[in-house]
């Protein structure tokens, strides 16, 4: 299965997002000669169709019947593709940061609400809480397209090795963690997370982020995030980081090189600790 990362910089205006989002996706279906090998889904960081650049400003949460999804659920639609993308969405009245399907038929799901929260202060800097705008989600999650099982998580998610566990135990094939991370933590920590979760789960992991300087939309304020995104082998392996700039690139998934490393390394039944 042919998997495409794409990397943005979103700000906090939905439309101009939606806009990027589809240009992309169409720029890149064209480099396909054959629909045997071409992209089967794309995936798109955390903060997606919105992302909020004044702090203590309101979010700007959707529902999956709002205009946005409807455009993007007829490209996928007429494409034949499958959309991974996670933003602010307003279910029943609450707020989650979620992950969102949509399939070739044009019908979305949320398929994952973020668990952990990114309430945090650094040295020198601003806090940052998102609990005082999101609620928690508490199901860990996978969905499966074409035989190969995603498992399901966002962002400051990737530090907290459990939540990896039950989607070891689950023996997923790829672990999508779709991010915005911060600069300073993206330089400390990035890659040896994603690696670990790599590693660990013997998996692939799939991590889309958004990069660069966020300007709003009236100029005044402006967010900056590490970009990086990254794809790792089920062995721990780099296959690719883009650092910097807006773009698109595939990863091919491979089953039994999944198998290959599992045999070698059989953690599953080694597990003592659950």
């Amino acid at each position: 299965m042919r998997v495409t990362l794409v990397q943005l910089n979103s700000i906090d205006d939905v439309q101009f997002n939606l806009s990027k989002m589809l240009e992309l996706m169409q720029i890149h279906l064209k480099r396909f000669d054959s629909s045997l090998d071409k992209t089967r889904m794309f995936v798109f960081p955390e903060n997606s169709l919105y992302f909020r650049l004044i702090e203590g400003s309101q979010i700007q949460a959707l529902n999956l019947h709002d205009t946005s999804f409807k455009k993007l659920e007829k490209f996928a639609s007429l494409n034949n593709v499958f959309i991974h993308l996670t933003t602010a969405i307003s279910e029943d009245g609450v707020t989650y940061n979620a992950s969102v399907l949509i399939d070739p038929s044009g019908f979305s799901k949320i398929v994952y609400r973020k668990i952990h929260l990114f309430d945090i202060k650094l040295e020198g800097q601003k806090p940052v809480r998102e609990s005082d705008f999101f609620s928690n989600g508490s199901e860990v999650t996978d969905f499966e397209i074409d035989g190969v099982k995603f498992g399901s998580s966002i962002c400051y998610d990737i530090r907290f090795a459990e939540l990896y566990l039950h989607h070891a135990q689950k023996r997923v094939d790829v672990i999508l963690i779709p991010a915005a991370f911060l600069v300073k933590t993206g330089q400390a920590h990035w890659e040896v997370l994603n690696r670990a979760r790599a590693i660990e789960s013997q998996a692939y992991v799939l991590s889309p982020g958004q990069v660069g300087n966020h300007q709003s939309k009236d100029g005044q304020y402006s967010r900056q995030t590490f970009g990086h995104s990254i794809a790792i082998n089920p062995w721990g392996e780099v296959l690719h980081c883009q650092k910097i700039g807006v773009g698109c690139f595939d990863v091919v998934i491979d089953k039994d090189q999944i198998d290959f490393v599992r045999n070698q390394i059989p953690m599953s039944t080694h597990r003592r600790l659950l």
